[in-house]
């Protein structure tokens, strides 16, 4: 990144977690800890940038400093909001990826009962307290980005088109109070980040909720997107209902143990026809019952690495998040996908595409991985993950030969979606394939370090009514 890019990510933002309840309001800075924090920024932001110039640096510390009064009066101003109406404080910093400090603050409200059912119309009383809100951001706004999430109840289009109509909603009425339209943008993020299980209701009552963002820049708005992609805390409760995943759990009971056959060998053909299995699929991979246990992945990864310019806040406080964690397998779980960031006054999206992201994750940048299962061969080609935002880039080949010492070309080829996730060990990479493929989906952890051997590896595959694992320790070529 360019210093002059790092001038403009570097400043203070205003973030709540804004829920139904008793009025509490957590503040962790002194009295003038904005206007301190601020200036200390904007002057590091131009020292970096001025190339040591002091009057320019000058000018850092006094717009550092302009900040942090903006977001001590966004701060006063909300406490007051939360003594009037009786709703639940907690203001959390984010820092992305381009900014070498925090550089915004996230207002998570938990949409329970704020908009009528199926529906994108905010109640009356809804309507009310977030014009109260949204007040507080006419004076001098940042970027502003309002997303709305839903719970997993629905299709995953249906929850996309909805949050994406609540989130624009929202949008509108902070325009209608007075913030500019070109500083405003939203995203329907549908089902793809759940905070608590979808299994109760007051799990999924937490999921639906909007989260509004304030940060200081495009550029950092962009940023701070892709990382939301790769958060592994959203990974923490499957996108799938509990009848779902009781379907899916189904199908492996109905599993039974797969006849082996033997690895394939570069024989002379016979006219003898070769025994039939009990167990077809696709592909034999020779694989068992698939299993609920995570335990062998989660520990490769291990926990997210809160050194790696991640988001660095838990959504919601002890009296909101969900305790519980389902951390599972790809297959008890769906693609994390979200909506497309739009400017409510163009109605353009958001480009990330100039967004600058230094390097590749070690041995992710355009490399060939392969491993041979049960006399199969599965070849991951053009794998490219960028190091700081975890995001995958372009999209990578998947070729599968069903016989490796005598095809030469291959038997089945996709392009899945693949998703990362950094963790302190290694980078857990989640592949899904489309129906028709021999693979529904898989997990594997790439080493931190440029190793060529994955640490772990696991895939699934179906065949009728039956779901089935099997290991892969997939290396690389060069």
């Amino acid at each position: 990144m360019n210093r002059a890019k790092l001038a403009v990510a570097v400043s203070m933002g205003s973030a709540i977690v804004l829920s139904s309840g008793c009025a509490s309001f957590n503040n962790t800075m002194s009295e003038r800890g904005g206007v301190i924090i601020g200036g200390i920024v904007g002057a590091a932001a131009g020292a970096l940038a001025c190339d040591g110039d002091p009057g320019c640096i000058a000018v850092g510390l006094v717009g550092g400093m302009v900040l942090g009064n903006l977001y001590d009066k966004r701060q006063e101003e909300l406490r007051k909001v939360a003594q009037e109406k009786g709703i639940a404080l907690e203001t959390k910093s984010v820092k992305t990826f381009n900014s070498s400090k925090d550089n915004g603050f996230e207002l998570s409200i938990n949409e329970g009962g704020m908009f009528e059912s199926d529906s994108a119309l905010l109640k009356t009383s809804a309507r009310m307290d977030l014009m109260s809100v949204a007040t507080i951001y006419r004076d001098k706004p940042q970027k502003i980005l309002v997303i709305g999430h839903t719970d997993a109840s629905g299709s995953d289009a249906y929850n996309q088109t909805l949050s994406e109509q609540r989130a624009r909603t929202v949008a509108e009425l902070f325009h209608e109070i007075g913030v500019p339209s070109d500083q405003i943008y939203f995203q329907g993020a549908g089902e793809s980040q759940p905070v608590a299980t979808n299994d109760t209701s007051g799990g999924r009552s937490t999921n639906r909720r909007v989260e509004i963002i304030e940060i200081d820049s495009e550029e950092s708005l962009a940023a701070y997107n892709l990382q939301r992609q790769k958060d592994k805390r959203f990974l923490a409760h499957s996108n799938k209902t509990a009848s779902e995943k009781k379907t899916i759990r189904e199908r492996v009971q109905k599993s039974p143990a797969p006849v082996q056959v033997p690895e394939v060998v570069d024989v002379e053909p016979v006219d003898e026809p070769m025994a039939t299995p009990s167990f077809q699929a696709m592909v034999d991979f020779g694989g068992q019952p698939a299993s609920a246990d995570f335990t062998q992945i989660q520990k490769a990864a291990g926990n997210t690495d809160s050194s790696s310019n991640g988001i660095s806040f838990s959504v919601f406080s002890e009296a909101v998040a969900s305790p519980g964690n389902d951390l599972s397998p790809c297959y008890l779980d769906s693609p994390r996908v979200t909506g497309d960031i739009k400017n409510l006054g163009s109605g353009e999206k958001l480009e990330v595409s100039e967004l600058d992201m230094a390097d590749y994750w070690p041995g992710l940048n355009g490399n060939v991985w392969l491993d041979t299962v049960n006399g199969h061969m599965i070849a991951f080609d053009e794998l490219r993950i960028k190091r700081e935002s975890g995001k995958p880039e372009g999209r990578p080949i998947v070729r599968i030969y069903e016989n490796v010492k005598q095809d030469k070309t291959a038997d089945y080829v996709a392009e899945p979606h693949i998703e990362a996730y950094p963790g302190e060990k290694g980078l857990l990479m989640r592949t899904y394939f489309a129906e028709g493929q021999p693979v529904e989906c898989m997990d594997v952890v790439m080493p931190n370090n440029g190793g060529k051997t994955v640490k772990v590896g696991m895939f699934y595959y179906g065949e009728g009514e039956g779901l089935y694992e099997q290991e892969i320790a997939l290396k690389r070529l060069h």
